[in-house]
């Protein structure tokens, strides 16, 4: 039994070292950082959720190097981010893992502040019941909770091959973001900046690759259909999301059916595990874009921003927003409550109608 249990320690020990030049830590404030991974020598992949907007970071590499990395393409309903180095690193990325099957052991790896390795041996828990589970594109389960996990680490099967990058579900469990979604991310997120190079614009422009395809429970509590927009659920094909939903047609024909409008698309989130007592709460609502001029901008809202409460109600219900901002809400001044780079603000917005 003892000699079982060394070979599974130096097994493990092993592991970690090969992997251990792959993570990154990301810094994100004085004594913060957020964990990552590098996917080529010049990219690292890491979770939206976790990561304040910013045009430019300090990577910490496994070495203790620092190297400095560009805001690139984000899409939060799979909670990826994408950042770009300033200059290549010599890596040797893993394999993909060959398959997922529940019971196997796992390694959750995350990165320190100085980039040193962290490990949580754990096992794939389950599936949620959803095509194609156990294929590279399923959502995966860990049996860990979700404030045991570093936020953009990764995962690695028992012969070191990368399973995919760790992160937390809306009911707060820990999952794996699958190895082959990161891979369609990262070929989207290329094909488009080699396309339009004004696409490396900062992260504050927030992108959503139309061909990645969204899978259920991974790091959101809605799918990419039911982004609330200025309080409106709302279909991608409903016009532009900068300009809100059109005005529907009021059937009783003599009464203003606008609602509130606030001038921003925002996407449901979980709080980081970290941050949730300074919010207060562990649900909340992510600016994704703003419309120039509107109410947001004017009162100072930012992508990337964090919307925890409107006069101290809470904005992650599902019908919350929609509720708040009611006909007779227009023209009214609100307090906002938000977080941003960690910190929660205060500030205050005027409520506008819904553009035509």
């Amino acid at each position: 039994m003892t000699q079982f249990l060394s070979q599974v320690s130096e097994s493990i020990t092993r592991l970690v070292a090969n992997a251990s030049p792959i993570l990154t830590a990301i810094r994100i404030g004085q004594n913060r950082h957020v964990t990552g991974f590098l996917w080529r020598a010049d990219l690292v992949v890491t979770s939206d959720q976790a990561l304040p907007a910013a045009s430019g970071y300090t990577i910490v590499l496994s070495s203790g190097a620092l190297i400095s990395a560009q805001a690139g393409p984000r899409d939060p309903v799979h909670n990826l981010a994408a950042l770009r180095l300033d200059a290549p690193v010599s890596v040797s990325v893993p394999e993909p893992a060959r398959s997922a099957t529940i019971g196997a052991l796992v390694l959750a790896l995350g990165a320190d502040f100085d980039g040193s390795p962290t490990v949580r041996l754990t096992n794939i828990h389950g599936f949620p019941r959803t095509a194609g589970a156990g294929s590279a594109g399923a959502t995966i389960t860990l049996d860990l909770a979700g404030g045991r996990v570093s936020h953009g680490g990764m995962v690695l099967d028992t012969e070191g091959r990368l399973l995919g990058m760790t992160s937390v579900s809306s009911g707060g469990d820990a999952v794996v973001v699958p190895h082959g979604v990161i891979a369609r991310f990262v070929e989207a997120a290329t094909a488009t900046v080699a396309a339009d190079p004004s696409a490396t614009a900062p992260m504050s422009q927030t992108m959503t690759l139309p061909t990645v395809q969204p899978i259920p429970q991974v790091s959101v509590q809605a799918p990419a259909e039911s982004v609330v927009r200025n309080g409106h659920a709302s279909a991608p094909q409903m016009g532009n999301p900068q300009m809100g939903n059109p005005q529907m047609g009021n059937p009783m024909g003599n009464m203003d059916s606008r609602r509130g409008w606030l001038g921003v698309s925002l996407q449901p989130i979980t709080v980081p595990e970290n941050l949730a007592h300074r919010a207060g709460q562990r649900t909340a609502r992510q600016v994704v874009s703003i419309t120039r001029g509107g109410p947001a901008d004017r009162a100072g809202l930012r992508s990337g921003d964090v919307l925890l409460a409107l006069d101290g109600s809470s904005t992650s219900g599902n019908h919350a927003l929609r509720a708040f901002l009611a006909p007779e809400r227009i023209g009214s001044q609100v307090q906002v409550k938000l977080m941003r780079d960690g910190l929660v603000h205060t500030t205050v917005l005027t409520v506008a109608a819904q553009p035509d």
